[in-house]
């Protein structure tokens, strides 16, 4: 197919398609888009009842896939189209997969939904499903199926072992504000995330904001003081153990933006290794 008979689709794909892929040292990763169909890979996992196909992408090495991920959009909230799947999945032998991590810290505001992951018996790829509600009763269904976390398993079940990472609650930015960045992790009794939020809100404002999601979660505020550069709290968290947290919220950067540190440690933390930690799915 010459240049001048091909879509403009098909151009667009075959570069969105160069621009994903990746070298890798094990072998450069190939990425294949795909678009109201799903790939053969994805073999005979269920589909989300009722839910339609945007698309999604096939990663693959070495012509093995490492990942799908689709989008789909289904009617209902959030929590009941969970609810429909997970009865699907159940339905052929998929159970609830839990393997640990830090799941709070600083996460996008206006994006509620639920997350779960899921494996059928002990082989076989991890599948994770966050449906995130969209509004007029809509909700977006992503899915990823992956191969290359199951190779894995072995150093992520250390998670398992890694204490207080369910301490952290999830922290949104207020109404409208930009979250970016957004991450962390820690080790056994030790656990941050950091962000960057795009505004000029006063810093003692932003530090009152996220305190008082703080105080929600059972945290009590012992000290702490905030200017127009800086704003700082330190606070008892709430359960078993000598556990301590502190919140920070910095204008040193830029006018228009703040920095935000939250961080908790217990008083006999342990030297346990350290993860990594990224948001895969938002709760609410």
């Amino acid at each position: 197919m010459d240049r001048e008979s091909r879509s403009e689709a098909e151009e667009w794909k075959e570069l969105a398609q160069k621009l994903m892929t990746h070298p890798h040292p094990e072998g450069p990763t190939s990425i294949d888009l795909f678009l109201g169909r799903m790939p053969d890979e994805w073999g005979a996992v269920p589909m989300p009842p009722g839910a339609r196909l945007s698309g999604g992408a096939l990663h693959s090495r070495r012509r093995q896939p490492m990942q799908i991920e689709a989008i789909f959009e289904s009617d209902g909230d959030a929590k009941s189209v969970l609810s429909r799947y997970e009865g699907a999945l159940t339905g052929v032998g998929w159970a609830v997969f839990e393997f640990g991590g830090m799941r709070g810290g600083f996460v996008p505001g206006g994006m509620t939904g639920v997350g779960q992951t899921y494996r059928q018996g002990d082989k076989g790829p991890i599948l994770m499903v966050a449906a995130l509600d969209g509004g007029a009763d809509a909700t977006d269904v992503r899915l990823r199926l992956d191969w290359e976390m199951a190779r894995h398993l072995p150093d992520m079940h250390m998670h398992d072992r890694a204490e207080g990472a369910e301490r952290l609650p999830a922290l949104s930015p207020p109404l409208g504000v930009p979250l970016r960045g957004g991450g962390g992790g820690g080790s056994s009794g030790s656990w941050h995330s950091e962000a960057t939020v795009e505004t000029d809100l006063p810093v003692p404002d932003l530090e009152t904001h996220f305190s008082r999601q703080l105080e929600a979660a059972g945290w009590t505020r012992l000290a702490g003081t905030a200017d127009d550069v800086a704003g700082w709290s330190s606070w008892r968290l709430p359960g078993d153990g000598d556990w301590g947290g502190i919140l920070l919220v910095l204008a040193a950067f830029k006018a228009d933006e703040r920095f935000l540190y939250v961080r908790i440690a217990s008083g006999d933390a342990s030297n346990g290794g350290w993860y990594s930690s990224g948001m895969t799915a938002y709760r609410s």
